[in-house]
Parts: C-alpha cells; structure tokens; sequence
C-alpha cells in the first residue's frame, strides 16, 4: 500500500508568507481551502483528509463561516469534517471582534482580507464575495455561542486574535512545531517546589516512551530567568493525541515500581522487552521512583522547616504564646501542597497555591494571614509571584479546563515570566484569552472582562 502524501491543510485565508514560509523551504505541500462554500465543496475537503495524510489543520474562522456552521445544510457533513479536524492537531482563530461581539475598525486586515482573493478557489467562496462590508461585524450572540459550544465538544478552543501579526506568530508557531512533531510542552518556575523532581520525572517519561513503547522520542529544553520549558518531540509513530494515555501509562507503572513492583513487571509483560529487560528496567524505576518520593516528601518538609523560621522572625510581636504558634503551624501545613505522589512535581503548577484564611474558631489577626501568605508563596513558588488575577485564572482553568489543564496553566506562568520569548508569550496570551471566551457563559461577563484586562495588561503588546 502506498504511503500517502503529507499535508497541511489551511481552511480560510490564514496560510500568508510568514505562515508558510518554513513550508515552502522544506517543501511540505499544503493546500487551502474554504469554508464559506456550499456543502458540496465541504464534501471536496473532506476527501483531502482521505488522499492525503493531513498532518495539522489551521482554521481561520469569519463572520459567514460562524453564519454557514449554523445552517441546516451542513449540520450533517459539519459533524463528519470536525471528526476528521479534531483527531488532528488543529488550530483554530477567529478576529477577537467575531467573539467579543464588539464591532472594531480593523483596516489593515480588510484590506488584507480583499488583497488575498484567491481566482483558484472560486467554487469556494459562494459566501465569501458578497461578505466584504460584513468581514469585522460580529455574528448575532446566540450563533457565536452555539459554535463555540459545539467546537468545545470536540475539545477545540477558538483562539483570538485582533491584528495580522498576531495571527502570524500564532499560526506560524504552531505550524512549525507540528512539522518537528512537537507532543508535549510545559513550563515549570525554577525555583518553586519540586522543580528539580520535575525534571527528573520528565526525563524518566521520555526514557519510558522510548524503552517500553520503543519510540522515539527527543526531549529540549530552554531556560528563562524564571523557568524552563520543555518540549518533548516525536517520531512520526507517536501523534500528541496518545500522549495522555501513554503519560497515565506511565504515572500507573510508577507508583507500582514503589507499591508493588510484581504487578509494575505484569503491566509490561505486553511490551516488546524480555523478561531479563523487563526486570532490569522494573528495578531501575522502583529505585528511582523511590528515591524521587524521598525527594518530594523532604523537600516539602524543607520548604516547611524555612516557613516557620521566616515567621518567627516576621510575627514575633503578633504572636507570643505558645497556641498562637500551634495555630499559626497549623494554618501553615494546611497552605502547602500535599506531596501525594510522585506526580506532584508536575501538577502543582496547575491549581492556585491555597491561601491562609481566618476561618478558624480562633480569630486571627489580618496582618498575621497576609504574612503567612506572604512567605508561604515565596517559598513555594520562588521568584514568581502571582497575583489575584493569576490565582482566579488558575482556578478556572482547574475547573473548565479539561484535557487542557497542563497547557493553559503553563500559559499562566509563561505570561507572567517577562524573561520568557516575545513568541511564546504572545501564544500563552491568546490561547488564555480564546479559554476565557469560551467558558464566558459559565464564569460570568464580570470575571472574564477583568480576567482578560489582566491578560492585555501582563504583556503589554
């Protein structure tokens, strides 16, 4: 059977020079193609999924394309193409105007918009021509909703933009990340708790996706002043979707290598290795896995033992009998993430540190509170501080999120780390402001507006 042809596939005007340039220069194929067509032509798009091998799917979303997913005749083929997106990698962007409802005067990208009329794709745009005075006016509310609540079903979040070099750092990125096969990325504060026993937990991912499900897989990293982020890439073997399957493979074999390293040797008996390699690599993990519990369970108690010490320095005068300390102690313990397991070191990053709060029958001083939460925080998460903004983000995201609760949490730390690439910040900034359009009807107008002023204002571009 012959191995079909890569391609990338751009639906809508969003394959411009600075996108496609990588490309052009390792000449992958791509192919454009539009949405504001009839049904058949939807039909014609879907058959490119079916000879070609359709590597990533860039979506750029219009005021008709929100109007034709709506409509009746297309609700059948709508569910068969979004199957087919969504078990892609796929990204998909809108003009932040078409989600916030709020009409601007985008000029530059009108005239892009008309400049980039393609004479080779006539069937394709039977919406399209007669759609140039509408291109910035937003869709009626209900219709907007209705498809972001329907692409949210398919896990996909609209990604918004509001000028042209937006849309190009954005889809540009993720073009190129996807043809290096790019599977997995997160940023970690490096010098919040457990870092380094992330670290190690990521390396011994990538050494268990390569030995026991024999892929290849390479694993670089970078650092900030704040963080470092790394990003896992695969062969052409491994697609990100598998990713959280074989990582809860992974977290599974590890806490067996501690509890009970007869069943961790039973769960690769299906594996590719032999009984000698199966031992081998059993007793190799059991010993660092082990050793990473010690490591997070005493590093917790260290964190611990400078937090009192802190305090006492800092509450001397607040607090002067031995039960105020009892309380104060306890108050502590409770602020401090549990070191439950070894994955730990990787999902403390996702919820907002717990805040102390005078929610004991004993009241305590506000000044007590806001100090212990003071040198808790620097403790735990090092030289980032995050603000109440941050923290509500986090918590959404914790709540709403999903399968995209270790991405976007990165986001949050990534936005706040000034020392981080312009790039990647512009990124982290409109995939959490395309989160936060699409759980609006959840949260709240209120929160959201606030949320996003603090997302426009943390990078300040």
């Amino acid at each position: 059977m012959l191995k079909k042809q890569k391609i990338v596939l751009f639906l809508g005007n969003a394959d411009s020079e600075g996108v496609t340039a990588k490309l052009k220069a390792v000449g992958t194929l791509y192919k454009r193609k539009m949405l504001e067509s009839r049904p058949e032509n939807w039909e014609k798009i879907i058959s490119i999924f079916q000879e070609f091998d359709v590597t990533s799917v860039v979506v750029k979303l219009t005021n008709t394309t929100f109007h034709v997913l709506c409509q009746e005749p297309y609700i059948e083929i709508r569910k068969e193409l979004l199957d087919l997106i969504s078990s892609k990698p796929n990204l998909f962007l809108a003009h932040e105007s078409l989600l916030t409802g709020k009409q601007t005067n985008a000029h530059s990208d009108y005239v892009a918009y008309i400049n980039d009329f393609d004479p080779e794709l006539t069937e394709d745009y039977e919406y399209r021509l007669s759609d140039y005075n509408d291109v910035f006016v937003p869709p009626p509310a209900e219709i907007t909703q209705k498809v972001i609540e329907f692409l949210s079903a398919y896990g996909i979040i609209i990604v918004p933009y509001n000028k042209n070099v937006e849309l190009v750092v954005v889809a540009s990125s993720f073009v190129e990340k996807n043809e290096s096969n790019l599977i997995f990325r997160i940023y970690v504060p490096s010098e919040r708790m457990w870092a380094n026993e992330a670290e190690k937990l990521l390396q011994l991912f990538r050494e268990y996706l390569q030995k026991v499900s024999g892929l290849n897989v390479r694993h670089d990293q970078y650092r900030t002043n704040q963080g470092v982020v790394y990003e896992f890439f695969g062969g052409d073997s491994l697609e990100s979707s598998s990713l959280p399957q074989k990582f809860n493979e992974f977290s599974t074999f590890m806490e067996m290598c501690v509890s009970n390293p007869q069943d961790a040797q039973s769960l690769l008996a299906s594996s590719h290795l032999n009984k000698s390699e199966v031992f081998n690599l059993v007793e190799r993990y059991s010993k660092e896995a082990r050793r990473l519990h010690v490591d997070i369970k005493q590093e917790r108690e260290r964190k611990l033992l400078a937090i009192r010490h802190g305090l006492e320095g800092e509450l001397a005068e607040y607090a002067r009998t031995e039960q105020d300390w009892n309380i104060i102690s306890k108050i502590v313990e409770s602020s401090i993430p549990a070191a439950s397991s070894v994955l730990s070191a990787l999902t403390i990053d996702r919820r907002p540190l717990q805040e102390a709060s005078n929610n004991l029958t004993i009241n305590i001083n506000p000044q007590i509170i806001e100090t212990i939460n003071g040198v808790v925080a620097q403790q735990i998460l090092g030289n980032q501080h995050l603000g109440t903004d941050a923290k509500q983000l986090l918590e959404i995201i914790d709540q709403y999120a999903g399968g995209n609760k270790a991405a976007l949490a990165s986001a949050v730390h990534e936005l706040g780390d000034e020392s981080a690439r312009s790039e990647d910040r512009i990124i982290a900034k409109q995939k959490l402001k395309g989160f936060l359009l699409s759980v609006a009807g959840k949260v709240g107008d209120v929160a959201i507006g606030v949320l996003q002023s603090y997302i426009e204002k943390k990078i300040g571009l």
